[in-house]
């Protein structure tokens, strides 16, 4: 494990207990002090930085390092930050310009088919579909059904199950930003 993914899991502490943490939501709320603080004074690189602060429900200093940095991660950050404002349209955008790679897109849709297998609703079937016909991840469904289930009850299980999904696909983003330090497409 890397020291920049290894000093950032040490944070996430930080957002509190399981089920009050911001990714069990669908949509940002109320930026986690201690957590935004933390990061703050690491030294970790720019991009784990903004993955922590999406973590910590700080769009805004997410966001803004997002923008500078154009690139696979960059790009990715930034399209789970407009996720989660939300703007679907505008996340939707900044998706269609992340190449995640073939290996990690894998890893998320293996990931949540696992917790697919625990919500057997209809309003989750297309996702389902998609993830086994494609064995890629689609982030672009998923953005459709964030929109559509953040409307809805949070203690509802469809809604869970976004939420579990979203950690899934968060963590393999924080993972591939502080293990591919030098690649140049970040």
């Amino acid at each position: 494990m890397s020291d920049n993914l290894s000093e950032a899991l040490k944070l996430l502490a930080l957002a509190g207990p399981e089920g009050s943490r911001p990714l069990s939501r669908l949509e940002r709320g109320k930026p986690v002090a201690p957590g935004r603080d933390a990061v703050l004074k690491s030294s970790l690189d720019p991009l784990v930085q903004s993955a922590l602060f999406l973590y910590f429900d700080c769009f805004v200093e997410s966001h803004n390092i997002a923008q500078d940095h154009e690139g696979t991660v960059g790009n990715w950050l930034h399209a789970i930050a407009h996720r989660r404002e939300p703007d679907a349209w505008n996340s939707k955008y900044w998706y269609a310009r992340v190449k995640i790679p073939p290996k990690v897109s894998q890893e998320i849709a293996q990931g949540a088919l696992k917790v697919l297998e625990t919500d057997p609703s209809q309003e989750l079937a297309a996702l389902r579909k998609k993830l086994v016909n494609s064995g890629e991840w689609e982030p672009e469904t998923f953005v459709e059904l964030c929109d559509k289930a953040r409307k809805e009850d949070p203690k509802k299980l469809t809604y869970k199950t976004l939420a579990q999904i979203q950690e899934i696909e968060w963590r393999a983003l924080l993972e591939f930003a502080a293990g591919n330090k030098k690649t140049p497409s970040r």
